[in-house]
């Protein structure tokens, strides 16, 4: 059997030894990441890697870190249907929850402080702008229910409900 110079390169290419990913430039992190699995499947073994996955670092907490809202939280959410109309520019009950802000209809609030309860539970120290120099401060707590679809915030007595757009 005669094997052409072609399919020999690719068989080479396929070998398990080939660092360069077929010739293919790789990002810097997606190599690191790559190698780590790697050591990680030689180390446990491959069965243990996939169930157990690949330990990482956890990342350095930062001032501007503590204080956003996990990535769950993230999002555009509504109290009715026609507040998650993103062409609804009247939506008064559409919040928008980004890193460590939360855009009202008429207000804008910065966290101050976020302590994390649970996954599904945070409570924020919040600091308002609602415009024409009114500003003010409280505490609320945001918990997701019902699969992450629900967010309900509560700034005692009160309390609204909001469904994710």
């Amino acid at each position: 059997m005669v094997v052409t110079s072609g399919v020999a390169a690719m068989l080479a290419a396929c070998s398990p030894n080939a660092a360069d990913y077929n010739r293919h430039d790789v990002p810097e992190d997606e190599a690191r990441a790559q190698a780590a699995i790697e050591r990680a499947a030689a180390q446990n073994g491959i069965a243990t890697t996939a169930r157990a996955g690949v330990p990482i670092a956890a990342p350095v907490e930062t001032a501007a870190r503590s204080r956003a809202f996990p990535t769950d939280f993230l999002g555009y959410w509504g109290v009715s249907y026609d507040d998650c109309q993103l062409a609804n520019t009247e939506a008064t009950g559409r919040i928008n929850v980004d890193a460590d802000t939360i855009r009202f209809h008429e207000a804008k609030a910065r966290v101050q402080r976020l302590e994390q309860r649970s996954p599904y539970e945070v409570v924020a120290d919040l600091r308002f702008d609602g415009g024409a120099g009114a500003a003010w401060e409280r505490r609320d707590r945001f918990t997701l229910e019902q699969g992450g679809t629900i967010l309900v915030r509560t700034e005692a007595p009160n309390v609204q409900r909001y469904r994710r757009c």
